[in-house]
């Protein structure tokens, strides 16, 4: 693991591991948030050890205890396309994340993660965007 969670970085209601005898134990996101957890902590969900023993092969509830790169909002993207060809990229993103989410991550109000930052990219090099660019912010956490 490259650094020490710190459980404030933790979401209300994430679930936790208890299985101390897990193989990936020590690059598991689950299980370093319990390893973490303050002992001030009386709420907390996990996931049910006897659910875990019925698992077989690879463990679903794993998360790489490592920092992705989000990004945030491409409002600058759009302004520097012509008009024409931002409104055939709007359409198609549109179509690709339903109107809701589309408005949400274009104004960066809900982070796009490098799957989705793939997506963007995709899109604007299919209608011709070949020049370099930027998302309006970065930042790194992790992938809960």
């Amino acid at each position: 693991m490259e650094e020490e969670l710190n459980f404030s970085e933790v979401p209300l209601g994430y679930s936790v591991c208890l299985n101390q005898q897990c193989p990936k134990a020590d690059t598991c996101l689950r299980r370093q948030a319990e390893i973490n957890m303050p002992d001030s902590v009386t709420h907390w969900s996990f996931i049910s050890l006897k659910h875990l023993a019925a698992i077989e092969g690879e463990c679903r509830y794993y998360r790489p205890c490592q920092k992705i790169r989000l990004a945030k909002g491409f409002i600058g993207i759009l302004n520097k396309l012509p008009h024409k060809q931002m409104l055939e990229i709007v359409g198609r993103l549109i179509y690709s994340f339903k109107r809701r989410t589309y408005y949400r991550v274009r104004k960066g109000e809900r982070p796009l993660s490098p799957d989705e930052q793939q997506i963007v990219r995709d899109i604007l090099k299919k209608h011709g965007v070949n020049e370099p660019w930027e998302f309006d912010s970065y930042y790194d956490s992790y992938d809960w």
